[in-house]
């Protein structure tokens, strides 16, 4: 997979010792964007994992349940699809992301972004919202 977040700022703000990082914080808004995909570019079978990912008030049972919807989802002849599903993936198990799991949560993203959109349309537009949104969560 391309590194499509390489030249962009938020990359750069996720550099180690740049700023601060709140795992947590970060991964709920990390949730929100594939949320923003999915608003953007809907799929069936990510809308209750992401509701799931979303509310998090539901019973761990479900997280199971939830988890195989979304290694269906990544095994899917659908790139756009598989990526989300795979950013998705990554966050289900995990309390707190670490700044280099939110770097390939945010690639995944712009991979599906790029089925879609010309890099020159979704990059510079997604950098700025995801620095906006992380912003406040990696400032000292």
């Amino acid at each position: 997979m391309k590194n499509w977040i390489a030249p962009t700022k938020i990359n750069a703000l996720l550099e180690p010792g740049v700023q601060s990082f709140d795992g947590m914080k970060a991964r709920q808004a990390l949730i929100a964007y594939c949320d923003r995909y999915q608003k953007i570019y809907p799929f069936e079978i990510l809308e209750a994992p992401l509701e799931f990912l979303t509310n998090n008030v539901s019973p761990e049972s479900k997280q199971s349940e939830m988890r195989a919807l979304l290694r269906l989802a990544a095994e899917e002849y659908c790139i756009r699809l598989n990526e989300i599903a795979e950013a998705l993936l990554e966050v289900i198990d995990t309390r707190a992301v670490t700044a280099s799991q939110a770097k390939k949560i945010i690639n995944h993203v712009f991979e599906a972004f790029s089925c879609n959109e010309s890099p020159e349309e979704f990059i510079p537009r997604e950098d700025a919202h995801l620095c906006q949104q992380l912003f406040g969560i990696t400032a000292k």
